[in-house]
């Protein structure tokens, strides 16, 4: 296998060339939108936070959008601020500018209303995609991938073929020195001890042990027991029965690979290969976004009942391995690994044969949630909106 991906000037290489319109505040993402549809080859990463956080969750979502606009499926990038958030749109542009990519910004209040913004935007964006565009996949070692994971409307299907297929690739793309994240601290609860001890580091490993523990709390402090709120209806009425169950389950998408470390939300790993813990929820649309912003050019997404949801700059696979959900939502799944259950293939076999398919999207092939436009995006706070 070989991966042509557009290489970027710091170094990272990418799956896709897009120009990213990053609004510092969700005040802005009309005006992002009518960018997104105006200008050709951009993609609008809209979400609701940037103002009115604590300090912490600020920090978080300043963090987010500058990784995301360092993932390297982004080329270029147009900041989108307001004026008066708490946000700096300045800060986000100055941080993307250190990697060496073409980046702009405007600022509304700055320019004086929408539609002037619009229009300087829409110039910034016309020599952004000018130049970005120009640039060509080349080849480069599997060792640039960057792979994420998570597992959405679960069944009983998920822990018995797709999870571990998924943990398969984990154990290919490793050892050919890609980076692997994982994380969905709620799906692991019940299972963070058995992570723990795959921990090169065991200081690390106990800091996976606080992300559950932390979640908890949480929970406890706004009267939740999130242990009885972590299994959805749809996990149930799949046949999941416990937490423990679950958590096995979630774990085996990494298999039996050592884990390296372990990451804050919207974090990127450090320059080594292997597999990451990420401190990300398992709700789809900010899990996903932990992911981009952590640097994966691919995600691998297992799904038992047939979760549809996909990111902006980041193809999502959609890896399933109940047979009744392969025909019923087959416009949404890219993968059919039923046959592990069903004993015609070996985890081995389907796991090499998934590993092919992500280089092959990592190479350009579009995703059934790329082909449907199936995506969204949100950014994870933890603190009270004021």
């Amino acid at each position: 296998m070989e991966f042509y991906g557009y290489h970027r000037p710091d170094g990272r290489v990418g799956s896709r060339n897009y120009t990213a319109i990053i609004p510092s505040v969700g005040c802005v993402n009309n005006l992002c939108a009518h960018l997104e549809r105006l200008i050709r080859g951009t993609k609008a990463i809209r979400h609701d936070q940037g103002c009115l956080h604590p300090p912490a969750d600020t920090e978080q979502v300043t963090r987010t959008l500058i990784n995301l606009g360092k993932n390297p499926n982004v080329g270029g990038a147009l900041v989108v601020g307001l004026g008066c958030e708490m946000v700096e749109a300045e800060k986000i542009y100055e941080s993307i500018k250190e990697t060496g990519k073409p980046v702009d910004m405007v600022v509304v209040h700055e320019i004086g209303g929408m539609i002037d913004t619009l229009a300087k935007g829409a110039h910034a964006l016309v020599n952004i995609v000018a130049e970005v565009s120009g640039v060509q996949r080349e080849k480069a070692g599997l060792d640039k991938l960057v792979f994420g994971t998570k597992c959405g409307s679960s069944d009983t299907t998920s822990g018995l073929s797709s999870n571990l297929v998924t943990g398969e690739v984990c154990r290919l793309m490793t050892q050919n020195g890609g980076k692997f994240i994982q994380g969905e601290i709620c799906d692991i609860m019940g299972g963070e001890y058995a992570l723990k001890k795959l921990s090169v580091d065991q200081q690390q490993g106990e800091e996976i042990v606080d992300y559950v523990r932390d979640l908890y709390m949480r929970g406890y402090y706004v009267g939740a027991d999130t242990r009885g709120c972590q299994m959805t209806a749809g996990n149930v009425a799949g046949g999941l029965t416990t937490l423990v169950e679950k958590a096995l389950g979630a774990n085996a998408k990494g298999g039996k690979v050592a884990i390296q470390g372990t990451l804050d939300y919207a974090e990127i790993p450090p320059d080594k290969p292997g597999r990451y813990i990420m401190n990300f929820p398992g709700h789809g649309f900010e899990n996903l976004t932990g992911s981009a912003a952590g640097g994966a050019v691919v995600h691998l997404f297992t799904t038992g009942r047939g979760a549809p949801n996909g990111n902006p700059i980041m193809p999502t696979v959609k890896v399933c391995g109940n047979s009744k959900t392969n025909k019923t939502m087959l416009e949404h799944i890219d993968v059919d690994v039923a046959s592990v259950i069903e004993e015609t293939e070996s985890i081995e076999t389907a796991g090499e044969r998934l590993y092919e398919f992500a280089v092959a999207v990592a190479n350009g092939k579009l995703t059934k949630c790329e082909i449907l436009n199936f995506e969204g995006m949100e950014i994870l706070i933890k603190g009270p909106v004021m």
